[in-house]
This record gives C-alpha cells, sequence and structure tokens, in this order.
C-alpha cells in the first residue's frame, strides 16, 4: 500500500519579485505554534528560478547569500525551481529560514506547510 502524506498549510504566503539581480533576503516565519518542517516554492514565470535559504538563528542577524544561477561548468548552492509551475515544489526548510532568489522577471511564491499525519 502506498503512503501518502498530506500538507497543511501555516503561514502567509509570500510573494517575492526576482529579477535578474539576486532579491533582498526575506526571512520565512510559519504563523502560529506548528513546528514548521516543509515549504512550498512555486515558479508560474516563464523562466528558472535560482533559491537560497539559511536557517534564521533566534538574535542573530544573518541572512541567506546572494542566489546565483549555475552556468555551464559552474555549480551553485542554489537549488532550481523549473518554469511554468502549475503545483508548488515541497522542499525540507528549516523552521524559520532566510531565502534570496533570482531569474527573470518571476514572481516567486513560498508557503510554510506541515505534515499532516
Amino acid at each position: 500500500m502506498a503512503n501518502t502524506s498530506a500538507f497543511r498549510f501555516v503561514g502567509p504566503t509570500t510573494a517575492i519579485s526576482v529579477t535578474t539581480s539576486s532579491s533582498t533576503a526575506v526571512t520565512i516565519t510559519p504563523a502560529g505554534n506548528d513546528q514548521v518542517n516543509f515549504c512550498g516554492f512555486l515558479n508560474t514565470g516563464s523562466t528558472p528560478i535560482a533559491v537560497n535559504i539559511l536557517a534564521a538563528v533566534p538574535g542573530t542577524t544573518s541572512t541567506a547569500s546572494a542566489a546565483v544561477l549555475p552556468t555551464g561548468g559552474n555549480s551553485s548552492t542554489s537549488f532550481i525551481l523549473g518554469v511554468a509551475m502549475s503545483a508548488p515544489q515541497v522542499m525540507v526548510v528549516p523552521p524559520s529560514f532566510s531565502i534570496t532568489a533570482i531569474g527573470t522577471s518571476n514572481t516567486l511564491y513560498v508557503m510554510p506547510m506541515v505534515d499532516q499525519n
């Protein structure tokens, strides 16, 4: 029998304007008292988006470094979201985190989630 997970949204959806320069770091913090372990990332634009995250440590001001799109022969610490996504890519994340993104004229939607099971 297959195992199915259901996700519940536990915070406001954050929209980040993505351009050819890395966005300003945005901190994603869930609402309520749920322990957030997942987050949905949705790119409805027509070009890929690179996303960089860093766990937010209470009492510090560290933020995610600039997102970088990898190029031929070079690597990046960012993960890549495909184009024209019809559903969010769900990723494991720290409970609260800082995020930056880069692409071209897209909007990135970020949705904190928890596993309902």
